[in-house]
């Protein structure tokens, strides 16, 4: 026969959530045609992730803030500077003090050209210098295009890096990883 039990009256006090030193926060894929159709919602998939990204963090709606600025310019340049079919897959993982972001980008020629560059000069000695030229004057089209993804390096401390993948899909479409981590333990100094 079973009876109820007797409750424990006193309060149990929930822990403030626990952030992971390391490990996957989200991964999305999505086809280059549904992305190009879509770009509209771009805003909305960097607010989504970086809110996702955020959830159990000390200060989430100032991180997702920050993060969604992140996510923004990198999904940006990606919108700008793909090959015309494929899938785009973005992984998010947490390693310490932070966020690491690879997208793996179908790239042509020109695109893959486009991530050279901009690692390089994310790589330059005097990328400040070339920065704030280039926010004080007409820049040319592809200057414009890599000022994003530099700001996020000159800005905010990210690092960039790419690697080129052997294999192509079944499409034949070539495809590389963009890497980029973003200093989430320094957030707070921003």
């Amino acid at each position: 026969m079973s009876g109820s039990k007797r409750s424990d009256s006193a309060l149990t006090m929930r822990p403030p959530p626990m952030t992971a030193e390391s490990g996957l926060i989200i991964s999305t894929s999505f086809s280059v045609s549904g992305f190009g159709k879509r770009w509209t919602h771009c805003h909305q998939l960097a607010n989504y992730l970086a809110r996702y990204a955020s959830a159990n963090e000390n200060d989430p709606e100032r991180t997702s803030t920050l993060l969604s600025t992140f996510f923004n310019e990198l999904i940006e340049a990606i919108y700008r500077n793909h090959a015309r079919r494929g899938l785009i897959q973005i992984t998010f993982e947490r390693r310490h003090d932070k966020v690491c972001v690879k997208a793996e980008v179908p790239v042509d020629e020109e695109s893959r050209r486009f991530y050279e560059r901009t690692v390089e000069l994310a790589q330059h000695p005097e990328l400040m210098r070339w920065y704030r030229e280039r926010l004080e004057r007409e820049i040319s089209e592809e200057d414009a295009g890599a000022l994003g993804i530099v700001e996020l390096t000159v800005v905010y401390g990210a690092q960039i890096a790419i690697e080129h993948i052997q294999r192509t899909d079944v499409e034949g479409s070539r495809s590389l990883h963009l890497w980029v981590e973003f200093p989430f333990a320094e957030l707070d100094e921003v």
